[in-house]
């Protein structure tokens, strides 16, 4: 692949016309969010760079021209003092309205026996968002949500409760994803190279050193007291020093099996989740050219933060950032571990995979 000419220009296109020469830009892509946002500022002339750009208009934003965010303008200030006037433009992907609306007042608010991309697609249509399924999950969960929730509100409770993990594209649709699902990025995180700043958040508040998950096993025929069909499953983290608990009551008919591999990844989710890196990086691109993107692992090498080499985090949120100090990108990183629940193997897919297995050593395929 060639490289790519990084001249960090960012264009926005607002009603047929092209909008450059900004003095400042922030734009942000953060995982398990449903909408990347927006914001450049410019000087009022007597030829004014944004006249032609007002809130509500659709928008879509270049970098060099790789598009990177389609969606509204939700915001212009202008304001003035001594020194001049000042313009912003603010705004975020079509998936905002998703984050911000209710669904339409008399639709449908329960879906049922629905695979993923089927409840999500119901859900999006009446916004004109689509919807991009890179997971091909083939079980079927039930989305259900009040009249007055909002559907980010919904989507949110949903993901939670089916270890599903959403994000947006540059093209506005949503996206039901993978952690790391972005690829390995090119260039390594290293300290003394191309690190500006760094910082490591390692908060052990919500992590236990055992997590019990409690459930009913369904058994209409047994002749036992109900007491008897309780089953309970623990984890332990041998990283917590001393002695703390969490119950967690799991809903439905269950096995030990799958209380023990819920409480197992409870244990892996609190763990990844407790800690985190922060890192400002010169310009926006790799050295090969491509831009630092959201979701993609990257390979960190650094003694100051304990980090070593060749342990792959996931970028969690990127910031592309220009201001008169030059261009820089933020990136904040998570171990993989965080996003476990989405991993966490599709049961029907799985039997559909063995099946196909079968048939193809049997030689019926």
């Amino acid at each position: 692949m060639p490289k790519k000419i990084s001249n960090n220009t960012v264009t926005l296109f607002v009603n047929g016309r092209k909008y450059e020469n900004w003095l400042d830009v922030s734009i942000a892509c953060t995982l398990q969010s449903l909408a990347r946002t927006f914001s450049v500022r410019s000087t009022r002339s007597k030829e004014d760079l944004t006249i032609g750009i007002q809130p509500q208009d659709e928008v879509q934003i270049f970098i060099d021209g790789e598009p990177i965010l389609t969606g509204y303008v939700t915001k212009r200030e202008v304001s003035y003092s001594a020194s001049g006037i000042s313009v912003t433009i603010s705004g975020a992907s079509k998936t905002v309205d998703l984050q911000d609306c209710c669904m339409p007042h008399g639709m449908a608010n329960s879906y049922k026996n629905q695979t993923h991309e089927q409840n999500l697609k119901a859900v999006c249509k009446p916004f004109g968002i689509g919807v991009v399924d890179q997971v091909k999950s083939v079980d079927r969960r039930n989305l259900e949500f009040s009249p007055t929730e909002t559907v980010g509100s919904s989507i949110t409770r949903y993901l939670q409760k089916n270890g599903i993990l959403l994000t947006d594209d540059e093209a506005g649709n949503l996206v039901i994803t993978q952690a790391g699902s972005g690829g390995s990025a090119h260039d390594t995180l290293e300290l003394g190279k191309n690190i500006l700043e760094g910082k490591r958040t390692q908060d052990v508040s919500k992590r236990f050193s055992d997590y019990v998950t409690l459930g009913q096993a369904s058994n209409p025929t047994s002749e036992l007291p109900v007491s008897a069909n309780h089953l309970t499953a623990t984890a332990r983290d041998s990283g917590v020093r001393r002695p703390r608990w969490l119950v967690k009551q799991e809903s439905g008919n269950a096995s030990t099996e799958i209380l023990q591999k819920k409480a197992g990844i409870i244990k892996d989710v609190k763990a990844g989740e407790s800690d985190t890196l922060n890192y400002k990086v010169q310009g926006w691109r790799q050295s090969n050219g491509e831009l630092w993107k959201v979701n993609a692992l990257v390979n960190v090498d650094d003694s100051r933060l304990g980090i070593r080499k060749n342990i792959y985090w996931v970028i969690k949120e990127v910031s592309y950032l220009l201001s008169s100090q030059g261009s820089v990108v933020t990136l904040t990183l998570i171990d993989k571990k965080a996003y476990k629940m989405a991993l966490e193997p599709d049961a029907k897919k799985i039997k559909m995979e063995k099946y196909d297995d079968i048939k193809k050593d049997s030689g019926r395929v």
